[in-house]
């Protein structure tokens, strides 16, 4: 592995017992949601939200965290830094402008314990080319990420249990509102309002919004893309149930016509999907959990997979990859003319 990997994820990752850092400060669920849309910058344009403690607890992860190879790593970073992930980081978001464009400025926050002068330490040690400045009092590390000279990353702890990670504008953004120089999300009306149709309560949920021109791009390069026109956001939630997975997709703008036309095209998709996959019946089936609905400023995709037909998919993959590593039969050699 390389060095800024294993340092990336140590410093993330690695967690103190620190007496300034009190796990009350700590949460999880809907309520770090709110309190992670208070630290992203007023003027981003997107943010995303992953429940860490529910993630580590779902059937996959368990399950994949068991595979041998997977445990193997797993307890040769437990060795190496002291600590059990599954247990301490509780919550991971971020925010910031471009996403959709390409040109992304943000930062990614990590809610968690650490001590910091042993993650200093570990920066020293992995990453010696690693500088520092102090940003508002906030000490912000880059080079992290190896020998390179036009290094983007930035590293910044900034609280006793918030580490942040990503562009310096991100990262030094997120300082600004930690420091009350700048507003937060929570004061930007248009964002606000997509993300109050976000189910926050799920393992993860994101909303973005979408510019106009982004859109007119789009349809001048593909006429497929007409079917979008009038959208101005996205909204995306996913969640483990008892019963399986669901999932859900929701543009937000337009008027009503031009939504039930979006839902329109993407019903036909669906079906186009169904007589591709006519010899795959948990394809199928899978098609026959998406729902399509369309209403006054919407459309919705919602995706329900039950864990019976979870199980289908993953049989059906592993038989797939088995035939696709089978080594293939010599052709058969031409006949003599």
């Amino acid at each position: 592995m390389k060095k800024w990997m294993i340092v990336v994820l140590t410093v993330i990752l690695t967690i103190g017992l620190a007496a300034c850092s009190s796990a009350a400060n700590l949460k999880s669920g809907a309520a770090a949601g709110e309190a992670l849309i208070k630290m992203v910058p007023k003027a981003s344009t997107g943010i995303v939200a992953l429940d860490v403690q529910r993630l580590m607890t779902t059937d996959s992860v368990v399950k994949a965290l068991q595979d041998p190879k997977n445990k193997e790593k797993l307890d040769e970073f437990v060795k190496m830094s002291g600590i059990d992930p599954a247990k301490d980081i509780y919550y991971l978001g971020g925010g910031g402008q471009g996403a959709l464009q390409g040109a992304f400025e943000g930062g990614v926050i990590v809610s968690l314990r650490y001590d910091k002068a042993k993650l200093q330490s570990l920066i020293k040690d992995k990453a010696p080319e690693a500088k520092e400045e102090l940003y508002e009092g906030v000490t912000v590390y880059s080079h992290i990420d190896g020998d390179k000279a036009e290094s983007k990353t930035r590293l910044a702890f900034l609280d006793a249990t918030h580490i942040v990670i990503g562009s310096e504008t991100g990262v030094k953004g997120i300082i600004d509102v930690a420091k009350k120089k700048t507003e937060s999300l929570a004061k930007n009306p248009e964002m606000m309002a997509l993300i109050k149709r976000a189910d926050k309560s799920g393992i993860f949920w994101g909303a973005f919004a979408i510019p106009p021109e982004a859109i007119k791009k789009g349809i001048e390069a593909s006429p497929q893309f007409k079917a979008l026109e009038g959208v101005t956001g996205l909204v995306l939630s996913f969640d483990n149930r008892m019963n399986g997975i669901l999932a859900d997709i929701k543009t937000i703008g337009g008027t009503k016509d031009q939504n039930a036309n979006l839902a329109s095209v993407l019903t036909g998709f669906r079906a186009l999907g169904a007589m591709a996959t006519g010899k795959e019946p948990a394809v199928g089936e899978l098609l026959n959990g998406i729902a399509i609905t369309s209403g006054a400023d919407y459309t919705d995709v919602s995706i329900n997979i039950p864990n019976e037909l979870l199980d289908k998919l993953g049989q059906m993959a592993k038989s797939k990859a088995g035939e696709f590593m089978k080594p293939k039969k010599d052709a058969e050699p031409e006949e003599k003319k």
